[in-house]
């Protein structure tokens, strides 16, 4: 099993890909592209322990460390390979989906480390409805990219079911797009020093960072390329309707208002 794993996710459009090459640049920790595999494995080693869980310690001997095991090291033989390949000391696998599956990543890896990327959740909306995301079963739009209430229902559980992983003692680091865009260096320097590695000013020079691109899918590559952006703050007056807006509040107006986004609903 590897040591000490870092597993980064987020909402959609929060910034993953940000900090995803931001990980990358740090000369121990390799960050490559989403494996997109790593919350569909949590999700079935849950839905197995569950379901299967007693059947497979009666009859194949296989308890829960066991089984574990199991899922840990199938996981450990995605992530292993390509820090191998990187020649670097520690990996981190950002999916924007693994902060559904925190919790059980924990389980499986007591060692590992846990980076949530939370935005104003009216930006994500604003990002995500710009989108031309389509399921692959169907060939129509995600239901995200199309509807402001979708939206807001993914920003809210990326975030409510990250910080479940605390619960469970897991080493868990929140933190925010807009802190980072406005203070990198004082963000950055906590969140590596969270991680147990060294400060490396060549961190801030993310984008020149030549994996920026080696994700085929990561929409947000090309401003990443670009630096740290800060025009994309506040999008939402622009973008949203009221009706958007409407569904906003319905679905994430408390969540906003807590995390200091929104004093209250009148916005």
């Amino acid at each position: 099993m590897i040591d000490a794993p870092i597993f980064v996710g987020g909402a959609p459009r929060s910034g993953t890909t940000l900090l995803r090459v931001i990980l990358d640049s740090h000369p121990n920790i390799a960050c490559g592209p989403e494996f997109r595999i790593i919350p569909s494995l949590a999700a079935l080693s849950a839905n197995t322990r569950q379901l299967m869980g007693d059947t497979l310690s009666a009859h194949c001997g296989l308890g829960e460390e066991a089984l574990n095991s199991v899922f840990a090291n199938l996981i450990s033989s995605f992530l292993e390979s390509y820090r191998q390949a990187r020649g670097k000391a520690r990996i981190a696998e950002k999916t924007p989906a693994n902060a559904l599956h925190f919790s059980e990543l924990a389980r499986l890896f007591p060692s590992a480390f846990f980076v949530s990327i939370i935005r104003d959740g009216r930006d994500v909306v604003s990002s995500l409805m710009k989108m031309d995301w389509f399921e692959a079963r169907t060939g129509e739009r995600m239901a995200i990219t199309t509807h402001a209430e979708c939206a807001a229902r993914a920003w809210v559980s990326h975030i409510e079911e990250a910080r479940k992983v605390a619960a469970v003692g897991g080493r868990f680091f929140e933190i925010r797009y807009e802190d980072l865009v406005e203070s990198p260096e004082s963000e950055l320097r906590k969140l590596f020093d969270f991680l147990g590695e060294p400060w490396r000013p060549e961190v801030l020079s993310f984008e020149k960072n030549e994996t920026i691109f080696v994700g085929m899918n990561e929409s947000s590559a090309q401003s990443v390329a670009r630096g740290l952006n800060h025009s994309a703050r506040g999008r939402w007056r622009r973008d949203l309707s009221t009706a958007d807006k409407t569904a906003v509040k319905s679905v994430a107006g408390d969540l906003l208002i807590k995390l200091g986004y929104a004093h209250d609903q009148n916005w």
